[in-house]
């Protein structure tokens, strides 16, 4: 199983539910809102950018966001290494 911290979530706007089943390709499918037509994508985060890219190619998708945990995880290592060097 992959390291938490290497992976980054995406939210993926479709026109359509049927189209989710294509998005299995590109990552980890975690939710699929029926009613908001979007996708919550979990992807290896050194493919970040090129698969950022090749979603947007798709004709099914509307929009693909970078969702805002990603700097969160960041900035909580951060908090946690410098607790760590005050003890």
């Amino acid at each position: 199983m992959e390291n938490i911290q290497n992976r980054a979530e995406l939210l993926v706007s479709i026109f359509s539910l049927k189209q989710s089943k294509n998005l299995k390709k590109f990552g980890d499918i975690r939710f699929i809102s029926k009613k908001m037509h979007y996708v919550i994508l979990f992807v290896n985060r050194d493919d970040l950018d090129d698969i950022i890219e090749e979603l947007k190619k798709q004709r099914f998708v509307k929009r693909v966001e970078k969702t805002p945990t990603i700097a969160l995880v960041e900035e909580l290592n951060e908090l946690n290494l410098n607790a760590l060097e005050g003890e």
